[in-house]
């Protein structure tokens, strides 16, 4: 009998330092650095684009009101490493990136502002449309598994290396000067296994503009020179936690904790009233 009680305090004091560790743990949460755009370029890239982890998954259907805040990218004629064709000036036309991912799809969420909107093309990078270039190991090889030029086009055509896909989910809700899209990649297409935090991937982003039908009017590239063989010019995009996801993550913790605690002393009290035989 009291060597049951023994383990049993034992076990307590033990709880009792696991809560300890995870408040100074939930203390020791910090936001992750934001990485602005730099103004060189060279291979490997120092730019890049923190992905958050989502707590739930975004709904794919162009509204992008129910992303939670985060860090973004604006691509435009000045923050693009390369841009051919006619841009008159940086709100032209630009698009603003966000990312979020979780076990099963990374994700993108995408704000372009376009005045004038045409589809009128069988090539999808002829009309207006956004791009994403994704070395999902971040090997620099152009030609893996993991490698992929996903289109969206502003009436929703989608594709991978311009053949049309199923294999993502995609949406796009167009407004007046612009349009918004959705991305759901699976992560099987990028990498092995489960991502974590930590999680760095290659990417960039293109963006078309198509004013008068026709071919493309201008064609800008956050990084590199094209969204599908230059994988070594990409830059990266950082898989990170939301600071205010991994404190509600360890509160939690810490409250399933208690009630072991709790559920601990009420069997040690019952220990204490037995009588030994």
């Amino acid at each position: 009998m009291k060597k049951v009680a023994v383990v049993l305090v034992l076990v307590v004091v033990a709880a009792a330092i696991g809560m300890q560790g995870l408040m100074a743990s939930s203390r020791d949460v910090s936001p992750a650095p934001i990485v602005h755009p730099g103004s060189t370029y060279g291979t490997a890239s120092d730019r890049s684009l923190h992905s958050t982890r989502l707590a739930a998954p975004p709904g794919i259907d162009g509204d992008l009101t129910d992303w939670p805040a985060g860090e973004s990218i604006n691509l435009n004629r000045d923050t693009a490493y390369s841009f051919s064709g006619r841009v008159t000036g940086t709100d032209d036309v630009l698009a603003i990136v966000r990312s979020g991912w979780d076990q099963n799809n990374l994700y993108f969420a995408i704000h372009v502002v376009d005045d004038i909107l045409v589809t009128d093309s069988t090539d999808v990078w002829r009309d207006d449309g956004v791009e994403i270039g994704i070395d999902g190991l971040r090997d620099w090889y152009a030609w893996g598994f993991d490698d992929h030029q996903y289109s969206v086009v502003a009436d929703g055509r989608t594709t991978d290396r311009a053949l049309p896909t199923t294999d993502i989910s995609s949406a796009v809700l167009t407004y007046g000067g612009g349009y918004d899209v959705e991305m759901a990649i699976p992560m099987s297409q990028l990498i092995p296994g489960t991502p974590i935090s930590g999680t760095v991937m290659g990417f960039t982003v293109g963006l078309h503009d198509d004013d008068d039908g026709g071919n493309w009017d201008a064609y800008l590239i956050w990084e590199g020179t094209n969204t599908s063989s230059t994988p070594e010019e990409y830059a990266s995009l950082l898989f990170a936690d939301r600071p205010e996801d991994r404190l509600a993550e360890l509160e939690a913790k810490l409250e399933r904790l208690e009630q072991q605690v709790q559920q601990l002393l009420i069997i040690l009290s019952e220990f204490e009233q037995l009588t030994p035989p």
